[in-house]
């Protein structure tokens, strides 16, 4: 029988290897898949082990799918790596809206969070990109950056853009954010920031009059009541227009 868990002590150090999500156009749109791998469970006790690609479908229920409840749209999930350190069961992996509490299948009590997928309107899981390695660090970058609520925005004093079901909803996640600018007149300028940020963490200046800007900023996504959230605003107002998208984020497991 394959080892799925050891107790923590019994590694040299402790570490996460592997267990790198993947999807593509190949696989269903409800499908990922998690490469084999080694991960610290989220007690510190358990050293859960991964010896074959796993590949849970959000659309299943318990093991190797989702932990609760059916499939929702627009909505983010984490992914966990789940592990029986009693009797040994298969290790496997599943989706849940909680990073910290999934609902564990009868017998498995040890998870360790891996990453996170977002579903689009219909339900099916967003094409993306995650990195892999020996640390905890993790970044993720959507296939096509999405749209946040904030299409053509003009406000100039600070407003909230609201990241719920784009990025984790952990205080300072890093986000790149892919933005267009169209300027009523030059030198307008652009400021992104940490929702709550007092300075003017990323500026961006028009160069000349209606002539779209494009660029990608990197900005620490700030908790507004527990929901992820930026800040933006325009130096002026009067015919001015933004687009805000989130193209992806860093992470930590």
């Amino acid at each position: 029988m394959p080892v799925t868990s050891v107790q923590y002590g019994q590694q040299p150090w402790k570490y996460v290897n592997g267990l790198q999500i993947s999807n593509d156009t190949v696989t269903p749109d409800e499908i990922i898949d998690i490469s084999v791998g080694s991960i610290l469970d989220s007690t510190g006790v358990y050293q859960l082990e991964s010896d074959s690609v796993l590949s849970p479908s959000i659309v299943n229920s318990g093991l190797n799918g989702l932990d609760t409840g059916t499939v929702a749209a627009n909505t983010l999930y984490a992914v966990h790596l789940v592990a029986d350190p009693v009797t040994q069961q298969a290790t496997g992996a599943m989706f849940s809206l909680s990073s910290t509490a999934p609902v564990m299948p009868f017998g498995y009590s040890a998870f360790a969070l891996l990453g996170y997928v977002r579903t689009d309107a219909t339900s099916d899981i967003l094409l993306g990109y995650w990195t892999a390695g020996n640390d905890g660090r993790r970044t993720f970058m959507y296939d096509a950056p999405i749209a946040t609520a904030i299409t053509a925005g003009a406000a100039t004093t600070d407003t909230e853009v609201v990241l719920t079901t784009f990025v984790p909803a952990v205080q300072n996640t890093p986000v790149w954010v892919k933005y267009a600018m169209t300027p009523a007149a030059a030198s307008r300028t652009l400021t992104l920031k940490t929702f709550g940020a007092v300075g003017d963490m990323y500026q961006a200046t028009s160069q000349v009059t209606s002539v779209v800007l494009r660029d990608t900023a990197y900005v620490l996504a700030g908790l507004n009541a527990g929901a992820p959230a930026l800040e933006y605003l325009w130096s002026a107002g009067g015919g001015d227009a933004v687009a805000i998208n989130v193209a992806g984020y860093e992470f930590f497991i």
